[in-house]
């Protein structure tokens, strides 16, 4: 596979165009592409008229391009992810009818210590919420990464917790030691619950989701105002629902087991 002259293949710099997308900036102009992707605006052209000319891309009126039906349709084709995702929905469903918060589905990238979501159901109000469809946050800062953290292998929270961990706000625990506790404490109890530690004013309690083999596989989560608070409401609806979602992907009839959720053979 040809490289560039910085030695960058030609899937890498697809991928930094593909990336420079975002839901805040769908549609973008040549020149934030090449200042976004740092590439040369020859290379940039050339690229994105490919992509476009194969549907991975397209462009409106203004010349601006966007991200392609193409992507979409081969994203969803047979992708265990939006197969998951599928899955999940009547879950979620479920749990929002009964509390009517934010619930959310995610699964773990421990490449990159963090989580990606893969569906959210909105809370009708004015409480934040930083998690989006398709958007990423650290493990440490959420319920739901540390839910499915909590029953990783040993070898993968050793990782975890050997890495750089920053604050978002002053509820955000980074010592090591104090994390792999809160992991045994989260184990032991079955589910996860941070209280200001990605926005300051909102509770949030995850449940992990386990597949064949007993893989933690995902997590379900709710956010609520703390002033709202109910555990007594909440914890019942999420954990039948991650019961339940668990046996829908598979999971044995026992206890929690650890494994992620692709294959990681320990190094």
């Amino acid at each position: 596979m040809a490289n560039s002259a910085s030695g960058e293949s030609v899937i890498e710099r697809v991928v930094k165009i593909m990336d420079a997308f975002s839901k805040g900036q769908p549609w973008l102009p040549l020149k934030d592409m090449v200042r976004i992707t740092g590439m040369s605006r020859s290379t940039v052209h050339r690229l994105a008229m490919d992509l476009a000319a194969n549907g991975l891309l397209e462009r409106n009126a203004a010349g601006e391009f966007g991200v392609g039906m193409k992507m979409w349709e081969l994203a969803s084709r047979s992708n265990p992810l939006e197969e998951f995702r599928r899955r999940g929905l009547p879950f979620l469903e479920g749990v929002h009818a009964a509390v009517r918060e934010h619930v959310s589905l995610s699964i773990p990238d421990v490449e990159t210590n963090s989580v990606l979501y893969l569906e959210r159901l909105d809370r009708h109000g004015t409480v934040m919420n930083l998690a989006q469809v398709a958007g990423r946050l650290d493990i440490h800062t959420t319920s739901s990464g540390m839910a499915m953290m909590a029953h990783m292998p040993g070898w993968v929270q050793d990782r975890f917790l050997a890495g750089k961990l920053e604050k978002t706000t002053q509820a955000t625990e980074v010592d090591p030691s104090r994390i792999r506790s809160h992991l045994a404490l989260i184990r032991e109890r079955g589910y996860a619950r941070l209280v200001g530690v990605l926005v300051e004013e909102n509770t949030a309690y995850s449940v992990p989701v386990f597949g064949q083999g007993q893989a933690v596989i995902g997590a379900i989560s709710v956010v609520v105002p703390s002033v709202d608070e109910d555990a007594g409401l909440i914890l019942p609806v999420l954990v039948a629902a991650g019961r339940g979602l668990s046996r829908t992907m598979g999971a044995e009839r026992r206890p929690y087991g650890s494994r992620p959720w692709l294959s990681h053979p320990e190094p």
